[in-house]
């Protein structure tokens, strides 16, 4: 019986914990709740005292949302109109200043900052902040579940 040579070492790189790297292709999107606005009125709390029983519609809508837009690249999504699962942008100036008072100094947003709006369910925006660090990371903002946040035109 031969005995198998033994694997090579692999080289084992020094890792500097100080470094970020997002290691996800651009193409590629995920979703993060780090930055979500405190402000009840725009983010999810507005549901628990203003649903008029469409609650799990409402959250059912924002899940499917959240996994159709995730399993798509963002060149599908620009080539989507925003009633069909695209999106469109929105200058931070636009909106009320509470969508991103959650927002660390280190992280602030000029007022000519494009934020990205996601439609979902019937009448509904999601409003993100495209991370800096990694063009994979949508900070979800806040949500629009009344037309209050901007103004949508006529």
């Amino acid at each position: 019986m031969k005995i198998k040579d033994k694997p090579a070492k692999q080289k084992i790189s020094k890792f500097n914990f100080n470094t970020k790297v997002c290691e996800v292709p651009e193409t590629s999107m995920f979703f993060s709740f780090q930055y979500i606005t405190s402000d009840k009125h725009y983010n999810i709390e507005y549901l628990k005292k203003n649903r008029g029983g469409k609650e799990n519609e409402i959250y059912f809508a924002l899940l499917h949302s959240l996994q159709q837009y995730s399993q798509s690249t963002w060149n599908d999504l620009k080539l989507k109109r925003k009633q069909a699962g695209g999106y469109e942008t929105i200058a931070y100036s636009e909106m009320k200043e509470s969508i991103a008072n959650m927002l660390p100094k280190d992280k602030q947003i000029s007022y000519d900052t494009k934020l990205y709006v996601f439609r979902f369910g019937s009448n509904y925006r999601m409003i993100c902040y495209k991370s800096n660090r990694c063009k994979a990371a949508m900070h979800i903002l806040g949500f629009d579940f009344d037309y209050s946040l901007y103004n949508h035109g006529s």
